[in-house]
Protein backbone atom coordinates (compact mmCIF):
# COMPACT_ATOMS: atom_id res chain seq x y z
CA UNK A 1 0.00 0.00 0.00
CA UNK A 2 3.18 2.52 0.86
CA UNK A 3 4.35 1.47 -2.88
CA UNK A 4 0.93 2.46 -4.46
CA UNK A 5 0.60 5.86 -2.02
CA UNK A 6 4.32 6.90 -2.69
CA UNK A 7 3.87 6.10 -6.49
CA UNK A 8 0.98 7.97 -6.91
CA UNK A 9 2.30 11.01 -4.87
CA UNK A 10 5.54 11.15 -7.31
CA UNK A 11 3.18 11.25 -9.99
CA UNK A 12 1.18 13.91 -8.55
CA UNK A 13 4.69 15.83 -8.63
CA UNK A 14 5.84 15.24 -11.88
CA UNK A 15 2.29 16.25 -13.50
CA UNK A 16 1.97 18.97 -11.42
CA UNK A 17 5.25 20.55 -12.13
CA UNK A 18 5.57 24.11 -13.95
CA UNK A 19 5.92 23.62 -17.94
CA UNK A 20 7.34 26.02 -19.73
CA UNK A 21 4.65 27.77 -21.75
CA UNK A 22 6.14 28.05 -25.45
CA UNK A 23 6.58 31.71 -26.81
CA UNK A 24 4.05 31.39 -29.79
CA UNK A 25 0.52 29.67 -29.03
CA UNK A 26 -0.72 27.44 -31.69
CA UNK A 27 -3.16 30.10 -32.62
CA UNK A 28 -0.34 32.56 -33.07
CA UNK A 29 1.54 30.05 -35.32
CA UNK A 30 -1.59 29.70 -37.48
CA UNK A 31 -1.86 33.25 -38.13
CA UNK A 32 1.79 33.37 -38.78
CA UNK A 33 1.28 30.68 -41.83
CA UNK A 34 0.61 31.51 -45.44
CA UNK A 35 -3.02 31.44 -46.69
CA UNK A 36 -4.02 28.31 -48.75
CA UNK A 37 -4.13 31.29 -51.54
CA UNK A 38 -0.21 32.42 -51.15
CA UNK A 39 -0.71 35.60 -49.74
CA UNK A 40 1.14 36.44 -46.59
CA UNK A 41 -0.54 37.04 -43.32
CA UNK A 42 -0.38 41.22 -41.63
CA UNK A 43 2.18 39.56 -39.36
CA UNK A 44 4.97 39.38 -41.93
CA UNK A 45 6.01 42.65 -40.45
CA UNK A 46 7.18 41.10 -37.10
CA UNK A 47 10.61 40.58 -36.16
CA UNK A 48 11.24 36.96 -35.46
CA UNK A 49 14.92 34.91 -33.87
CA UNK A 50 15.88 31.19 -34.22
CA UNK A 51 18.83 29.71 -33.31
CA UNK A 52 22.06 28.65 -35.03
CA UNK A 53 24.51 26.08 -34.47
CA UNK A 54 27.72 28.18 -34.13
CA UNK A 55 25.55 29.83 -31.06
CA UNK A 56 24.29 33.09 -32.83
CA UNK A 57 20.77 34.07 -32.93
CA UNK A 58 19.38 35.38 -36.61
CA UNK A 59 16.88 37.88 -36.84
CA UNK A 60 14.11 36.59 -39.51
CA UNK A 61 10.39 36.95 -40.72
CA UNK A 62 7.75 34.86 -41.24
CA UNK A 63 8.68 35.31 -45.10
CA UNK A 64 11.88 34.24 -45.10
CA UNK A 65 11.29 31.11 -42.83
CA UNK A 66 9.03 29.88 -45.88
CA UNK A 67 11.69 30.56 -48.11
CA UNK A 68 13.64 28.03 -45.71
CA UNK A 69 11.09 25.81 -44.81
CA UNK A 70 10.05 25.39 -48.95
CA UNK A 71 14.07 24.94 -49.81
CA UNK A 72 15.69 23.16 -47.12
CA UNK A 73 13.01 21.40 -44.44
CA UNK A 74 9.85 20.40 -46.12
CA UNK A 75 11.21 16.49 -46.30
CA UNK A 76 11.82 17.72 -42.28
CA UNK A 77 8.83 18.83 -41.06
CA UNK A 78 5.19 17.49 -42.94
CA UNK A 79 4.18 21.35 -42.90
CA UNK A 80 4.99 25.22 -42.73
CA UNK A 81 2.34 25.37 -39.52
CA UNK A 82 5.26 22.03 -37.89
CA UNK A 83 7.74 23.62 -38.56
CA UNK A 84 7.27 27.60 -37.87
CA UNK A 85 6.11 26.08 -33.91
CA UNK A 86 10.00 24.10 -33.94
CA UNK A 87 12.01 27.25 -34.92
CA UNK A 88 9.98 30.06 -33.06
CA UNK A 89 9.91 27.57 -29.72
CA UNK A 90 13.27 26.99 -29.87
CA UNK A 91 13.56 23.45 -30.73
CA UNK A 92 15.01 23.58 -34.10
CA UNK A 93 18.24 24.87 -34.64
CA UNK A 94 19.00 26.27 -38.22
CA UNK A 95 22.10 25.63 -40.04
CA UNK A 96 24.55 28.59 -40.24
CA UNK A 97 25.89 28.06 -43.29
CA UNK A 98 22.33 27.86 -45.07
CA UNK A 99 21.63 31.24 -43.49
CA UNK A 100 24.98 33.10 -44.53
CA UNK A 101 24.04 31.76 -48.20
CA UNK A 102 20.49 33.01 -48.46
CA UNK A 103 19.73 35.92 -45.92
CA UNK A 104 20.61 38.65 -47.91
CA UNK A 105 19.38 41.54 -45.31
CA UNK A 106 18.28 40.18 -41.97
CA UNK A 107 21.09 39.89 -39.31
CA UNK A 108 22.80 37.26 -36.86
CA UNK A 109 24.63 37.89 -33.74
CA UNK A 110 25.65 36.83 -30.85
CA UNK A 111 24.30 38.65 -27.93
CA UNK A 112 26.03 41.53 -26.15
CA UNK A 113 28.42 40.06 -23.02
CA UNK A 114 27.02 43.59 -21.35
CA UNK A 115 23.41 42.96 -22.15
CA UNK A 116 23.42 39.06 -21.08
CA UNK A 117 24.61 40.13 -17.51
CA UNK A 118 22.49 43.45 -17.04
CA UNK A 119 19.49 41.11 -18.19
CA UNK A 120 20.44 38.56 -15.65
CA UNK A 121 21.65 40.61 -12.84
CA UNK A 122 18.09 43.19 -13.20
CA UNK A 123 15.35 40.20 -13.95
CA UNK A 124 13.39 41.34 -16.88
CA UNK A 125 11.03 43.80 -15.36
CA UNK A 126 13.98 46.42 -14.07
CA UNK A 127 15.92 45.84 -17.39
CA UNK A 128 12.63 46.51 -19.86
CA UNK A 129 11.88 49.41 -17.48
CA UNK A 130 15.50 50.88 -17.28
CA UNK A 131 15.26 50.64 -21.44
CA UNK A 132 11.73 51.79 -21.87
CA UNK A 133 9.58 54.72 -21.25
CA UNK A 134 5.46 55.37 -21.17
CA UNK A 135 3.74 55.74 -24.16
CA UNK A 136 0.88 57.84 -25.38
CA UNK A 137 -0.59 54.28 -26.98
CA UNK A 138 -2.19 52.77 -24.94
CA UNK A 139 -0.96 49.44 -23.51
CA UNK A 140 2.80 50.12 -25.21
CA UNK A 141 6.06 51.03 -24.46
CA UNK A 142 8.51 53.25 -25.89
CA UNK A 143 11.91 52.28 -26.30
CA UNK A 144 14.41 54.35 -25.04
CA UNK A 145 17.28 53.39 -27.42
CA UNK A 146 19.51 56.91 -26.97
CA UNK A 147 21.99 55.17 -25.45
CA UNK A 148 22.48 51.44 -26.66
CA UNK A 149 24.82 50.77 -29.62
CA UNK A 150 23.76 48.54 -32.64
CA UNK A 151 24.41 44.91 -30.88
CA UNK A 152 23.17 45.83 -27.33
CA UNK A 153 20.13 47.09 -29.26
CA UNK A 154 19.63 43.71 -30.92
CA UNK A 155 20.01 41.57 -27.55
CA UNK A 156 17.56 44.18 -26.11
CA UNK A 157 15.15 42.97 -29.08
CA UNK A 158 16.08 39.41 -28.54
CA UNK A 159 15.47 39.83 -24.58
CA UNK A 160 12.16 40.96 -25.37
CA UNK A 161 11.23 38.50 -27.62
CA UNK A 162 12.11 35.48 -25.58
CA UNK A 163 10.06 37.44 -22.71
CA UNK A 164 6.91 37.33 -25.08
CA UNK A 165 7.31 41.07 -26.29
CA UNK A 166 7.83 42.53 -29.43
CA UNK A 167 9.14 45.78 -31.02
CA UNK A 168 7.30 47.44 -34.24
CA UNK A 169 8.94 50.82 -35.69
CA UNK A 170 6.90 54.14 -36.83
CA UNK A 171 9.90 54.94 -39.40
CA UNK A 172 7.91 58.43 -39.62
CA UNK A 173 8.51 59.31 -35.89
CA UNK A 174 11.32 57.86 -35.17
CA UNK A 175 10.04 55.38 -32.35
CA UNK A 176 10.23 52.10 -31.60
CA UNK A 177 6.98 50.39 -29.57
CA UNK A 178 7.67 47.81 -27.42
CA UNK A 179 4.02 45.42 -26.63
CA UNK A 180 3.44 42.41 -25.40
CA UNK A 181 2.90 39.42 -27.81
CA UNK A 182 -0.57 38.66 -27.25
CA UNK A 183 -1.35 42.31 -28.40
CA UNK A 184 0.41 41.93 -31.34
CA UNK A 185 -1.88 39.03 -32.22
CA UNK A 186 -4.93 40.64 -31.42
Amino acid sequence: MKKVITLLALFCLLISCERKEPNFSEEMIEKLVFEDNGLPPYYLRLDLYVLTDNNEIHQTNNNELMFFYKKYYSKEFKSFNEFLNASLNADFIFDKKLLKNNANYLTSFKLNPKMEKEYSSLGFNKFLEKYSKSSSRKDELEFNKSNLNSDEYSAFKYFLYVNKYDVSSDCYLGIDYIRKRKDSFN
